[in-house]
């Protein structure tokens, strides 16, 4: 090869390989370019879910969200209204100036698969390397609820059998097992038995209602929910064996426990928050924005395509107020903050409920308990002698006498933590509160805690004993719950909202008055259910929550040898 020819190739091969270095770098800085551009511009925004309300339900759909559905803890947010987290369960007060318990509230593992199944994965707050779940149960085995009076007669004598049905009240309640939900949501249980209405005054009657928060004016198709998930226990009711309670009050074991879980995740809540309105976008089915009243500051969140929004549209604790030892619990001229968010999303779009249906001023939805603090175990010790219980192992003593349908519970002492070891705790409610006493004249919620006491004490037969008693009484205190049973009042099938309404919505209704299958509104389980189901199907989970129990034909065989007794 001639030398011009080779230098003429050396020379264009220079500068091949500088284009080629050049290519390279130019390719390279494309790249990083791209990335950077991708980094800053193409990712999505930050997924931020919403909770309007800071109750149970609320809870449980977080700790779903963070365990099941794998969202960061960081980008939930919980608004509250008040400056307590946990809705119904919230109990406050101590050993100087009282206590005060709203009914106390009774579990199940048969019935509460969803709310134990949670349980199950958040650590103690008072036993350490313990779930609440075994919390419970070692509690329960070391104190197993066996209930030796749950009703008391006339006579001051306890009723341990019977549950007093006739045979037309049974065939009765065989029809209203079989009849579709739909068909009886709108009828109350006093229109259902219009032609036995000596059902309303049966053993099982009082049972039921004073244990699920029933009254003559809630729907039937809650009794039957009721019903169904008790078939196979119906023996059990007045020992209430199958029953679960923990050492200490819900509050301070199952909403502690939720909050820690929640608190380590990076869960974000602001108290004193209510959310006011939200913009709903018909043709999306959406919302797009939440309206929020923060410490008195206005505020509005906008909501991107990724965005959620849990409300609990209603709760059974709305508007609750106390009293003390010489003062009714007063009643509350604020406008329900839930029920006037639901209201406002209802105008915006049919669907969405109804809920003037059961936030109305004249429904028969309240409930008054006091909690009885003293000194002493002398009140203690009288209700045990009378109904041959054991304190923490009874569960709930009815009165059958009583027009409130008074009853009572001697809870496990201490009920609340940093309780003084003199101190004890009773707690009692009545499911009928606009009648007369049977010794006190006045309607239950017009009664000063003193009045409650009396009540109580003269049930007891321990009229005798009232100076006694009443000077080691630290406080009684009243709380008037307005919309305790509002939840199980008639409805019609469009009244309450689905959890879900739509699969490609941004939006769920949770806790007692969303509309979720079968379940007993009134319970806590129906509460996690509701939020669980909602939080799978929003984020697309193909999770499932736990449906209720079903009765099947040999509970259905249980529950009719049973009345026949």
């Amino acid at each position: 090869m001639k030398r011009k020819t080779i230098a003429g190739l050396a020379a264009l091969s220079a500068v091949l390989g500088a284009a080629t270095a050049a290519g390279v770098i130019t390719a390279k800085r494309k790249k990083q370019k791209q990335l950077a551009s991708k980094d800053n511009k193409s990712l999505p925004p930050k997924r931020n879910i919403y909770f309007a309300g800071g109750g149970l339900a609320a809870l449980s759909g977080a700790y779903y969200l963070i365990r099941d559905c794998k969202i960061a803890g960081d980008s939930i947010h919980i608004f509250e209204e008040s400056e307590n987290i946990g809705g119904a369960f919230n109990v406050g007060g101590d050993s100087e100036t009282g206590y005060v318990c709203t009914s106390p509230k009774l579990l199940s593992v048969r019935n509460h698969a969803n709310l134990m199944d949670m349980l199950s994965g958040l650590k103690s707050a008072n036993i350490e390397d313990m779930s609440v779940k075994d919390e419970i149960l070692n509690f329960m085995r070391a104190n197993p609820i066996y209930e030796n009076a749950r009703i008391i007669d006339a006579d001051g004598k306890a009723i341990d059998s019977g549950f007093g049905v006739t045979k037309p009240a049974v065939k009765r309640i065989k029809a209203l097992l079989s009849a579709k939900d739909y068909m009886i949501s709108e009828v109350s249980i006093a229109e259902f038995f219009e032609e036995t209405p000596e059902f309303l005054t049966s053993n099982l009657w009082i049972i039921l209602s004073t244990t699920y928060m029933l009254s003559a004016m809630s729907s039937a198709v809650e009794l039957k929910h009721v019903i169904n998930c008790l078939a196979g226990e119906m023996p059990e009711l007045y020992t209430m064996k199958n029953a679960l309670r923990a050492q200490f009050n819900l509050q301070e074991t199952v909403i502690s426990a939720l909050k820690n879980y929640l608190e380590a995740n990076n869960v974000n809540f602001a108290t004193h928050c209510v959310v006011k309105d939200v913009d709903f976008e018909t043709d999306t089915n959406r919302i797009s924005a939440i309206h929020l009243d923060d410490n008195g500051t206005a505020k509005t969140f906008y909501l991107n395509k990724t965005d959620l929004l849990f409300i609990t549209n209603g709760s059974v604790s709305e508007c609750a107020t106390i009293g003390d030892y010489n003062t009714p619990a007063p009643v509350s001229d604020e406008i329900p903050a839930s029920a006037s968010l639901w209201r406002r999303l209802s105008d915006k779009c049919d669907g969405f409920g109804n809920p003037d249906s059961f936030y109305d001023e004249d429904a028969a939805s309240g409930i008054i308990s006091f909690t009885v603090t003293s000194k002493s175990r002398t009140l203690l010790d009288a209700v045990n002698e009378l109904t041959g219980n054991e304190t923490g192992c009874s569960a709930l003593t009815t009165f059958k006498t009583s027009p409130w349908g008074l009853t009572v519970s001697t809870m496990p002492q201490p009920y609340f933590d940093g309780q003084s070891d003199d101190v004890t705790v009773i707690c009692c409610y009545g499911t009928s509160i606009d009648v007369p006493g049977k010794y006190i004249e006045k309607n239950m919620r017009h009664a000063s805690g003193a009045e409650l006491l009396f009540e109580l004490v003269k049930f007891l037969g321990l009229e005798e004993r009232w100076e006694e008693i009443t000077a080691d009484i630290i406080n009684v205190i009243p709380c008037l719950m307005p919309y305790a049973t509002a939840s199980s009042l008639p409805y019609s099938d469009e009244e309450k909202p689905l959890a879900v309404k739509d699969k490609h919505t941004n939006l769920a209704f949770i806790g007692q008055f969303a509309k979720l299958g079968a379940g007993i509104s009134y319970s806590s389980e129906y509460a996690v259910r509701t939020a669980r189901e909602a939080a799978y199907r929003l984020t697309g989970s193909r999770k499932s929550s736990t449906p209720p129990p079903c009765a099947a034909a040999a509970s259905y065989f249980k529950l009719f040898k049973a009345l026949k007794k």
